[in-house]
């Protein structure tokens, strides 16, 4: 399992995917949202939530998150990765934002999840 991780999208946006895709600007129905809604799922739907299952599953057995993910997944995150709602485990990208391609989406996409998590907090504030 720990070779099949792409990226870990720690975040504390409650994903929604017509605010994603609409963040990004795409229209419901085309081909933006055929491309971005396959990113979405692939960082969002089909992931696992580490920190969930960690909670569900593995706090009985590891002292906490932190020591989870350096045993299970050979991966340290810092204490603000940690501190967020959901630390999304993606194991497949995209070719859109598959930073092996020129001209890749990535940077666009992790930009938008992060406005979407600042526009969440403003709004809880």
């Amino acid at each position: 399992m720990r070779d099949d991780i792409k990226l870990i999208v720690p975040t504390s946006w409650e994903p929604d995917k017509d605010a994603f895709l609409a963040r990004l600007g795409v229209a419901k129905g085309g081909l933006g949202d055929h491309f971005f809604g396959s990113v979405y799922d692939e960082f969002f739907t089909y992931v696992i939530d580490v920190k969930r299952d960690f909670e569900k599953y593995y706090s009985v057995e590891y002292a906490s998150l932190a020591d989870y993910m350096e045993i299970r997944y050979g991966e340290a995150l810092s204490e603000d990765d940690l501190g967020c709602t959901h630390i999304f485990l993606v194991t497949w990208i995209p070719q859109v934002v598959d930073e092996n391609y020129e001209n890749n989406k990535f940077d666009v996409v992790i930009e938008c999840i992060r406005e979407l998590e600042r526009s969440q907090n403003e709004d809880q504030t």
